[in-house]
């Protein structure tokens, strides 16, 4: 088990043992915003690969993809940290532990989105209805958007694809280029939408 996700389960069954707010202590409190709930330092959903939560792809200092989540309120409001703890404390921490990555973002869609809508295909996991939902778009000639090898909780690659084919046994998100994401909708479609 890497590093990280070790000290996201401490956080969260931390949480579920009762342990959770505000952390006035910590040098960085508030590294999101004022009066934010740092219950959840290290997210238990990363990498969400959702860009409605505020996170993105970046390149590190190291050259290597990592999931930004600078731009997440999400986690450290005190109704969805509550809602989270309700969740997750319904299963036994040995699962929580044993789970991958599909499982814990199912259980965000859930929570965000109030269904999951991502799709189980026989060559990856298509991310793209759920984050094209509900966006203002516009049908596009070509797309390219992003196939993300997700292992262990952590990105290994990142790259850009055209068709969904392509995909092998990574997670398929819309590009993002500033305000804008790339990729097919629900109905098929190349589209181009607005955040």
């Amino acid at each position: 088990m890497n590093e990280l996700r070790e000290r996201t389960l401490i956080d969260l069954f931390k949480a579920l043992d009762g342990i959770y707010g505000a952390n006035y202590e910590c040098k960085y409190y508030p590294c999101h915003f004022s009066r934010q709930d740092c219950t959840f330092c290290y997210c238990p959903f990363y990498p969400c690969l959702l860009y409605d939560l505020g996170g993105e792809l970046v390149l590190s200092s190291h050259g290597e993809y990592v999931w930004s989540c600078k731009g997440c309120r999400w986690i450290h409001e005190k109704e969805n940290v509550e809602n989270v703890i309700f969740v997750l404390g319904r299963y036994p921490k040995q699962r929580l532990v044993e789970e991958g990555w599909w499982f814990f973002n199912k259980i965000l869609q859930e929570l965000f989105y109030g269904e999951v809508y991502g799709e189980e295909l026989e060559n990856c996991y298509n991310l793209m209805p759920a984050v094209l939902r509900n966006k203002e778009c516009e049908e596009v000639d070509s797309v390219e958007f992003l196939a993300v090898k997700v292992f262990d909780f952590e990105i290994l690659d990142v790259r850009r694809i055209r068709s969904i084919d392509e995909a092998e046994d990574e997670v398929v998100i819309p590009l993002k280029e500033g305000r804008e994401i790339y990729g097919i909708d629900a109905k098929g479609r190349r589209v181009m939408c607005k955040l």
